[in-house]
């Protein structure tokens, strides 16, 4: 008689490990600086300004000295004058790489070995950012394109 050997994985499981890179472009990454210690009415200040211009934001970092966050490339502009009277760098030209892996963050050493991979291209992140299912890394475009390809060959698995 033959056994019936159950699989490992049922049909509509994702395997572990990378299962898909996607580029999303047309950002900008907003840097604001010099505005003291949190807690600071500042950096609402910065924000309500972003707000009065229309702009909407993405990926807000609060930093000890300022802020960041992630626009729409064709609001840089817009956030440009929001935020003249504040010291603000605006860095045109970003995508989002996204890494999709079933459990990422469940995956030990996933997460590292993903920015490894992108800090060994000699690429500068701008900003990581995680979820149940995938890791956001924010680049330059080049560098976005240049990422997507490397992690489709490394295709790095769990083991």
């Amino acid at each position: 008689m033959n056994a019936h050997i159950p699989p490992t994985e049922t049909a509509f499981e994702r395997t572990r490990g990378i299962n898909r890179v996607e580029v999303r472009s047309g950002f900008a990454q907003v840097y604001v600086t010099g505005l003291g210690p949190v807690p600071s009415s500042s950096r609402l200040e910065v924000l309500r300004s972003v707000a009065q211009a229309g702009v909407s934001i993405d990926f807000l970092k609060l930093t000890p000295g300022g802020l960041s966050f992630l626009a729409s490339a064709d609001k840089a502009e817009a956030v440009d004058q929001a935020l003249k009277d504040f010291d603000a760098q605006v860095l045109r030209g970003r995508s989002i790489v996204l890494v999709h892996a079933v459990n990422i963050r469940d995956e030990e050493g996933l997460i590292a070995r993903i920015v490894r991979e992108v800090i060994s291209e000699n690429i500068a992140i701008d900003h990581v950012g995680d979820m149940h299912d995938r890791l956001l890394l924010v680049m330059d475009e080049a560098g976005a394109q240049r990422v997507q390809s490397r992690l489709n060959k490394v295709r790095l698995e769990v083991s």
